[in-house]
């Protein structure tokens, strides 16, 4: 069954499962253009998601396809209707980057999740009045700073409900002794991070200030592995953002600097996250 969180997830494995069954069928995207007198560059749009698929359009290439059975056709008709369902961010889209807005719908459609974060506490686990002191730092208005309020805390629901995410975080320790906002938000902060650690799907470890530096600590960076077991790789740099989709070196360079960060020579194990936190919660000023 294709059941899913949301229309991002409905529609990817919507168009690998119609990829896998042409496959199967042993028919070429120009000999399903012939057979069902499409053009070419539709039989392509489809399977590369650029374009919505409707039902007729989809019973007709599962009858091409061969298949019969109609609890599958009807579980691929209820994904098609889902994946052209509206998802909560598509009402920011007027406010925010389309890089963000990319982000948010690969993160939704991920099914685990690691990142490196050298600056500041990841977004998805920042507490309300952590995300208004990171937003007033720079200069940010009420209603972006309310909107990355809402924003964020929508997003951590992929860690937090029913189905959650599978997520590992590695925290440098300059971004847990960066004072945001005032002490009292860091304690708060500090305590969610303790707190969310001991979910049974989330793993948080610190990368202490001294044991030096390797490969991969010259930006924060996000990498997601999908459904189709292909992974991406978000990188967060002043000035540059950008999802990495289909340059496997880059992405296997990522993967394998976040396994080495997550060894002992570089971060604590998070069962020791408590301990850390404890030591520099007790450095903050009253």
């Amino acid at each position: 069954m294709l059941g899913g969180r949301n229309p991002v997830t409905e529609r990817r494995r919507l168009l690998a499962e119609l990829r896998r069954l042409r496959s199967a069928a042993g028919l070429t995207q120009k000999q399903v253009s012939a057979g069902l007198e499409w053009s070419l560059s539709k039989v392509i749009r489809i399977e590369g998601g650029t374009v919505g698929l409707s039902i007729t359009d989809l019973k007709a290439l599962l009858t091409l396809y061969g298949v019969e059975d109609p609890e599958v056709v009807d579980d691929l008709a209820a994904a098609a209707r889902t994946a052209r369902e509206k998802a909560w961010w598509d009402d920011y889209r007027p406010h925010v980057s389309p890089a963000l807005i990319d982000f948010i719908a690969v993160e939704a459609a991920a099914t685990s999740m690691a990142e490196y974060q050298n600056f500041v506490v990841p977004g998805i686990l920042q507490v309300p009045a952590y995300i208004r002191g990171v937003g007033q730092a720079f200069g940010s208005s009420e209603e972006a700073i309310e909107r990355s309020v809402f924003m964020r805390t929508e997003r951590r629901g992929l860690l937090t409900g029913p189905q959650p995410l599978e997520a590992r975080f590695i925290l440098d320790e300059a971004s847990i002794r960066r004072t945001i906002g005032s002490a009292d938000v860091m304690r708060d902060q500090l305590d969610f991070l303790v707190e969310l650690n001991e979910l049974p799907n989330i793993t948080i470890q610190i990368a202490p200030l001294g044991r030096g530096v390797t490969d991969g600590m010259q930006s924060s960076f996000t990498l997601f592995e999908l459904l189709d077991q292909d992974h991406v790789v978000y990188l967060d740099q002043p000035g540059y953002q950008v999802l990495a989709r289909t340059d496997p070196d880059e992405v296997g360079r990522y993967l394998d600097a976040f396994d080495k960060l997550t060894g002992p020579d570089y971060a604590t194990p998070p069962d020791e996250l408590k301990a850390t936190v404890g030591r520099v919660r007790a450095s903050l000023a009253e």
